[in-house]
């Protein structure tokens, strides 16, 4: 069975050094376009993460329990270190894998807790420097550092929405992904800022609805951020040519009766002319 890699998409290298623009309109209609395709695994995983938030809070926190509670604050760093980001990356993933064509399901979002130590050591970084700005502002400009921290935290979160797919893809260390995402995003930052303005204006709408708009919000929204790490960065795609295997498993196949040949090809797990990984 041979396989032949190439890229779908953008070059990174060539981002890094050139920059790049992307037709705002035509990637929000590929967006709707990706996501009325691919609905379902994206709405069901959505459902699995706020499920799994609302039982750590209920299991954890009750009414009379404060924000400073060290037990509320150790149930926020097993959730937000060790669990939030292989789901999160998971989730980006999975759009990422629908900005190539490919299918996913909803066990999909499990597929990185693989790769957890890296994934929960960039969230840490930026973690701490989304704590380390929010304490400064607050030190220097009181009362009015909280409307700036948010700004920073939005800012900051804008600046590293690359990291987990430039980890789980391209295989690089926090460290890298970290200097990646921020230097990919600041080639365009005016684009970058109109998309999380738009993001941030889907949510309150989202969250208007009752929560239930949120059900396609962050679906549309991972799809966007899907097609824009593909138009950036590239996605690497296999191409499995099975044709080798199979003329190996006909001539292996002729010494047998043919309800046994039907078998062994109901059994055999590559394509018959050829499929794709990511």
């Amino acid at each position: 069975m041979n396989s032949k890699y190439f890229v779908l998409g953008g070059d990174i290298k060539k981002s890094l050094a050139e920059g790049y623009r992307f037709d705002l309109k035509k990637l929000l209609l590929d967006a709707l376009k990706v996501t009325r395709k691919h609905f379902l695994p994206l709405l069901t995983a959505c459902i699995f993460i706020m499920l799994v938030s609302f039982a750590l809070l209920s299991i954890f926190i009750d009414g009379s329990t404060s924000l400073s509670d060290p037990k509320v604050i150790g149930v926020f760093f097993i959730f937000a270190l060790l669990i939030a980001p292989p789901l999160m990356t998971g989730l980006i993933m999975m759009g990422v894998h629908h900005s190539v064509g490919l299918k996913t399901n909803s066990f999909h979002l499990f597929n990185y807790f693989k790769m957890l130590l890296k994934l929960s050591l960039a969230a840490m970084m930026v973690n701490l420097m989304t704590n380390a700005a929010s304490m400064a502002l607050g030190q220097v400009f009181g009362s009015a550092g909280f409307v700036l921290s948010i700004i920073v935290l939005l800012y900051l979160k804008m600046s590293f929405c690359l990291v987990y797919p430039l980890i789980a893809e391209k295989k690089v260390s926090p460290v890298v992904a970290l200097k990646l995402s921020f230097k990919l995003v600041h080639k365009n930052i005016g684009q970058f800022t109109q998309l999380l303005l738009l993001f941030c204006a889907l949510f309150i709408v989202g969250i208007l609805t009752s929560g239930i708009g949120l059900l396609f919000v962050i679906p549309f929204c991972i799809n966007v951020i899907g097609l824009v790490y593909r138009d950036i960065c590239g996605v690497s795609i296999a191409v499995t040519d099975a044709s080798d295997s199979s003329e190996h498993n006909q001539d292996k196949n002729n010494d047998h009766k043919s309800d046994t040949d039907n078998s062994d090809d109901d059994h055999h797990s590559g394509p018959k002319s050829g499929g794709f990984e990511a």
